[in-house]
């Protein structure tokens, strides 16, 4: 088991990794969170972990400063940020990867499977999530739309569309329900339920996955009959969890 710990000063960023986490790599146990640098490098001090995800910046200095407090680094340090340009400066301080916000699960994926490498710990990447959510009532997601109130079944979405701003879901009845609200927001409520991101407009469920056509173009065929393709960026990613 990997121990992490989270420091970020976005309570939604470190929401969103516990998330994914929990959906995609079982084999990573978070044991803290903390919102600052100060904060940061007593919960480091205090849990020891394998693995810190960093924030670049945060109200009292930088993910930066938080690394020169320690005489030795003794952890992998995965760097958060939201402009790329400071990966350079991530590889300056050693840090074994970064992430760009918002945090796509993909990354997270491959960055969690550097520190099972550098560590030699077996890695474990599924599309089940933890059971956390295991009450019935957690098991349905209510959609609002202008004239209704849908209450919908997780397992019952085969996938979720984006249109511009809205978000259109595709039920097992052969119904469709358009939401106003984007798709990155209930790609965050779907995370815990194994919901992926396969493509910048597409989210499906896992379970409705029919089929994997890898060639000429990778796509996924849902149990409706809809051809979902798979962007390049998420090909390996796609590849590995249904091999």
């Amino acid at each position: 088991m990997i121990t992490a710990v989270i420091i970020d000063d976005e309570v939604h960023v470190r929401e969103t990794i516990i998330h994914m986490l929990s959906a995609y790599c079982p084999n990573v146990m978070v044991v803290g969170q903390a919102f600052s640098v100060e904060s940061g490098f007593k919960l480091i001090k205090e849990q020891k972990p394998d693995v810190v995800f960093l924030d670049v910046k945060m109200h009292d200095g930088t993910g930066y400063d938080l690394l020169k407090m320690f005489s030795k680094v003794d952890f992998q340090s995965i760097i958060i940020t939201a402009y790329e340009e400071y990966a350079i400066q991530a590889f300056k301080v050693n840090a074994l990867d970064y992430l760009l916000k918002p945090v796509d699960p993909t990354d997270l994926v491959n960055a969690i499977s550097k520190v099972s490498k550098v560590l030699n710990i077996e890695e474990t990447i599924t599309t089940s999530a933890t059971p956390k959510r295991q009450k019935h009532e957690d098991q349905k997601i209510v959609l609002k739309t202008i004239d209704n109130v849908f209450v919908i079944d997780i397992e019952d979405i085969i996938r979720c569309e984006s249109e511009n701003n809205y978000t259109i879901f595709y039920i097992s009845n052969g119904s469709t329900i358009k939401v106003s609200k984007t798709l990155k927001e209930y790609e965050e409520t779907l995370l815990p339920y194994s919901f992926i991101r396969c493509h910048q407009t597409h989210l499906v469920n896992p379970k409705q996955v029919l089929k994997y056509i890898k060639r000429p173009s990778p796509t996924l065929v849902m149990t409706n009959g809809d051809n979902i393709p798979v962007s390049f960026r998420k090909k390996d990613f796609i590849e590995h969890i249904f091999k």
